[in-house]
């Protein structure tokens, strides 16, 4: 059953992550809800992309896989891409580390995506990409939106977010 907000009803994202693991380029390497384990819900669905025959490496103790994430926004028909970066879990499976999503680490495409085939996909279940430059804009001081990069406690807590945060940080 599809999470309906509005007239919209957001595509389920196993099907997306099924067809963009099955790109000649890309595999799916996780999928990440946005809950970071708090029992709580915020509105991004990560779908982490590996190129295709890269192998993970062993470092210091832990197994580490590069990968770029495509962000699936849960409250709108908006996508976003995201730089390449490393997550890792310990060979002893007593730890991990891994990456949030955030503004600065926007970009326009994903490095192996030759084919374009990732922005193709997206528009395919009704997507539209987030540009970086858009993404990186700064929300007015004082806009009253509650992210999961910010503390209730703090003093105007809502100067320096991002567009990218209203979007895909948004804590509901």
């Amino acid at each position: 059953m599809p999470e309906v907000f509005g007239d919209w009803a957001m595509p389920d994202y196993r099907r997306i992550a099924a067809e963009l693991g099955r790109t000649p380029e890309s595999t799916v390497f996780s999928i990440e809800d946005s809950d970071y384990d708090s029992g709580g819900w915020a509105s991004f669905i990560a779908i982490r992309l590996a190129c295709r025959g890269a192998e993970p490496e062993i470092r210091d103790g832990y197994q580490v896989t590069r990968y770029a994430s495509v962000v699936i926004c849960r409250i709108a028909p908006l996508a976003a891409l995201m730089k390449v970066v490393e997550a890792g879990v310990a060979l002893d499976g007593k730890g991990s580390f891994s990456k949030l999503p955030v503004a600065d680490d926007l970009v326009s495409a994903v490095p192996w995506d030759t084919r374009q085939r990732i922005p193709e996909i997206l528009a395919n279940y009704g997507y539209q990409i987030l540009a970086p430059e858009i993404g990186r804009l700064r929300l007015p001081d004082g806009l009253g939106v509650d992210t999961l990069l910010t503390s209730k406690d703090e003093k105007d807590c809502y100067i320096g977010h991002h567009v990218f945060d209203a979007w895909f940080h948004w804590m509901d």
